[in-house]
């Protein structure tokens, strides 16, 4: 009796098997240590990392405990050097570690569409060919678990590369101090 039920889900459990596999191989890798890096900046980073990855063209001060947020605009007077493109950007740091890197660009001719801007990022930081984006209305987005990157284009492209561990510990602080 037993073998009449075992025999017909063996084929199921290969499908479900194979289905794992092409869906992982489409995708990034998904760990922290894997995440790629938006502008240069990699998860993690310290203060004084992200500095030395903008050198002189960016002066970054926060303090190393707590939650932090640090913003630049570039609305008066263009980005230039290794900021080149970028119309703002926010980095969020918990405890002296970035967790969140948020870059709003200036408007591209050349990425017309959310589809192409998310193509583009996909190019930057070398995933595979068929990265499954999630497209749902005007947002992309790429959950990983460890971290998510999340693409939008109302009117200027906008990237946010997240630690979905710090953000959910930075968010429950906040709700505690309140």
């Amino acid at each position: 009796m037993i073998k009449r039920f075992v025999k017909p889900s063996a084929p199921f459990f290969l499908i479900v098997l194979f289905a794992f596999c092409a869906a992982a191989q489409n995708s990034p890798e998904c760990s922290l240590a894997d995440a790629p890096r938006l502008q240069g900046l990699s998860l993690g980073m310290s203060p004084a990392q992200v500095q030395s990855v903008f050198g002189g063209d960016l002066k970054i001060k926060v303090k190393l405990s707590g939650d932090r947020t640090f913003f630049q605009n570039y609305i008066e007077k263009k980005a230039r050097g290794t900021l080149g493109g970028v119309r703002a950007l926010y980095l969020r740091f918990l405890d002296g570690r970035l967790y969140q890197i948020e870059i709003f660009y200036e408007e591209q001719t050349d990425v017309p569409t959310l589809e192409s801007f998310a193509a583009r990022l996909s190019a930057q930081m070398n995933f595979p060919p068929r990265v499954n984006w999630q497209f749902a209305k005007s947002r992309a987005r790429i959950d990983c678990g460890a971290f998510t990157l999340v693409a939008d284009k109302p009117v200027d492209a906008r990237a946010a590369l997240t630690d979905t561990a710090r953000l959910a510990e930075a968010e429950a602080r906040r709700r505690k101090s309140e």
